[in-house]
């Protein structure tokens, strides 16, 4: 009994320690997590006032996340479990660029660009034209890196000077379009995918018809992914002062050249020109620091983000006269009816960037910066619609393409007054296609019948038991020969030209932006700085304010975002996993959520990622 009673005495006297250590601990994590939300929201809401830039110091890009033309509107909880920044507008960072070459503050510009996912070239192009202006201050640009992607050297290039770890590397391997082709295994799982296209060169269907890339198509993507992969490297070939065709020469002679530097690649890069030194950490930060010229009480450079940077330029501003604008619509992303999201421009959306660029005072002129592979038939024309109210009210439009501007992305820029492209931009795709899947054969395996009464023959036309019947068919194909004959129409009256010449270049064919200068399907090869010089010109007017009019970020969104950077990446068990998986179905998941043209007509380029 007098064990019993210390042994019951011990697991009581535990239980109530437990009892109250989880007492505590419901208590206390709860208060502690909202004493720190607290803090993060006092910290989120002192930016407002921004500190004063320093007397010297660098400026600092060190994007973490993806360049963008227009930010996405997201829900709360993406805004807080997104990685890092998520998204980084490219026209902030080149404008921090471009005001610091004069602020003398600014002593040197570093790149950092480990975090960042891209860029395109059309971005890099773009902030080339800033940094360019940089140089010119006589400031030196340094980029720095553990290891550069391929996208990440291209505007790590343009840099005075780069630097490379001793056990870092470079990827430079050139570009490849490859695709899963899936007809066999549609007949695998008794799935009939129903294909209509307008345009022998329309290849966005031919994964659902064909084992392989068609003779056509290879030559076809072979041409345009030659052009671009030639302004890669030009890009890096220029500023790196290597002879023209020495990358190519490069990576064709890469298993020689790394098997006689002993498998060293750090080495082989600075042997061969690719980088100025090869240093490790503590040697680049005091080098960093000589470059800067500023240091703070624990030695260490200072430098300022171009978030900071750019909040604080805004505070020192007085209030200027008002000027001439000119306002910059970016149209990013798929096209899809309704509202915009991650990926995509929705119609809805775009329409209300028009209508608010409409309420500026004294506006000029209109400028389209484009960077879409098209979508929807439907939200495509109810863009269109819009612009051409625009021009209705005796405003210039012009249009700028970024990477790609293709299918409906051109659609949408047809009727501009002008039509700028980069050499590196994927334009054309002028074509249609509609596209389904039916089960029918599912059906007949499984030994599903169906049957009923109908009132017409249209009733039966396409159903997703019993497929599409030859009166479906006609209708279908008569509708997208109808929005044909209207794209290669619009196209050939805004370009000047008749519908037989714009036919010849159109058949879903793609065009870098250089041979589409050739064709005349654009007016003429720039930026985004050469479309608004180009806009001015056309208003008449020489000294004029850029009004950027993206998509508008709700108040909760920007809190999440900066609660979300302030805890930093919010990571879930397993989450490491989970972002691989989420890597590979995303682009099937993005096709997915693409495909919402009510009509399931599209003009859609499938081929043209952004390089």
């Amino acid at each position: 009994m007098v064990v019993w009673r210390v042994i019951r005495g011990f697991f009581k006297g535990l239980w109530r320690g437990l009892s109250i250590f989880n007492k505590a601990i419901m208590t206390l994590v709860p208060l502690v997590v909202t004493l720190y939300l607290v803090v993060v929201v006092a910290v989120a809401f002192n930016q407002v006032a921004p500190e004063p830039v320093p007397e010297r110091a660098a400026l600092l890009i060190n994007p973490n996340g993806v360049l963008v033309e227009n930010p996405s509107p997201l829900e709360p909880l993406e805004a807080l479990m997104q990685d890092g920044g998520g998204e980084v507008l490219v026209f902030r960072v080149k404008k921090a660029i471009k005001e610091a070459a004069a602020d003398d503050r600014i002593t040197a510009l570093i790149l950092d660009l480990e975090a960042l996912n891209g860029p395109s070239i059309s971005h890099v192009q773009e902030l080339k034209a800033a940094i360019e202006i940089f140089k010119s201050a006589g400031k030196p640009v340094i980029a720095t890196g553990d290891y550069y992607s391929q996208s990440q050297y291209l505007l790590a290039s343009q840099a005075t000077q780069v630097l490379l770890h001793p056990e870092g590397g470079i990827e430079v391997s050139g570009f490849a379009v490859y695709r899963n082709y899936v007809r066999k295994l549609l007949d695998n799982v008794y799935l009939t995918m129903n294909v209509f296209r307008v345009g022998e060169s329309k290849s966005a269907v031919e994964p659902y018809l064909r084992d392989d890339m068609s003779g056509l198509e290879r030559e076809v993507v072979g041409q345009w992914l030659g052009d671009v992969w030639r302004s890669y490297t030009q890009l890096v070939e220029a500023p790196r002062q290597m002879d023209a065709g020495f990358v190519d020469q490069f990576i064709n002679e890469f298993p020689d050249r790394l098997e006689i530097s002993g498998g060293d690649a750090a080495a082989l890069m600075l042997e061969a020109g690719f980088v100025d030194e090869l240093v490790t950490h503590s040697q680049r930060d005091e080098m960093l620091a000589d470059w800067v010229g500023a240091t703070d009480e624990d030695g260490d450079w200072i430098s300022v983000s171009v978030a900071d940077y750019l909040a604080a330029r805004e505070a020192e501003k007085e209030i200027e006269e008002t000027k001439p604008r000119i306002a910059v619509i970016p149209i990013e992303g798929e096209l899809i009816p309704g509202e915009s999201g991650r990926g995509f421009a929705g119609s809805d959306t775009v329409v209300s960037q028009l209508e608010r660029a409409l309420e500026q005072p004294d506006l000029r002129a209109v400028v389209l910066r484009i960077n879409s592979p098209g979508g929807s038939v439907f939200a495509s024309e109810v863009i269109r619609q819009k612009i051409l109210e625009i021009k209705a009210a005796d405003l210039p439009v012009v249009a700028s393409m970024g990477a790609v501007a293709a299918s409906g992305g051109y659609y949408i820029a047809a009727d501009a007054d002008e039509i700028l492209a980069q050499p590196s931009t994927i334009t054309g795709s002028i074509g249609v296609f509609a596209a389904f899947p039916t089960v029918e054969k599912l059906y007949q395996w499984a030994g599903v019948t169906s049957d009923g009464v109908s009132t017409s023959s249209l009733a039966t036309a396409a159903r997703v038991d019993t497929g599409v019947s030859d009166t479906g068919r006609r209708i279908i194909n008569s509708m997208i020969s109808k929005v044909y004959d209207d794209f290669v129409t619009l196209v050939a009256l805004g370009r000047g030209k008749t519908w037989e010449e714009i036919n010849s270049v159109a058949g879903g064919r793609v065009w870098s932006g250089e041979d589409a200068l050739s064709v005349g399907l654009v007016d003429n090869l720039g930026g985004l700085q050469a479309a608004l010089d180009s806009a001015a010109g056309l208003a008449e007017i020489e000294d004029f304010d850029t009004f950027y009019i993206g998509t508008p970020i709700s108040p909760e969104q920007r809190f999440f975002e900066q609660i979300g950077k302030e805890l930093g990446q919010v990571k879930l068990p397993g989450g490491s996993v989970l972002d691989r998986l989420s890597q590979q179905l995303a682009p099937f998941i993005r096709l997915s959520d693409s495909l919402q043209d009510p009509a399931n007509m599209y003009l859609r380029c499938l081929e043209c990622g952004g390089f």
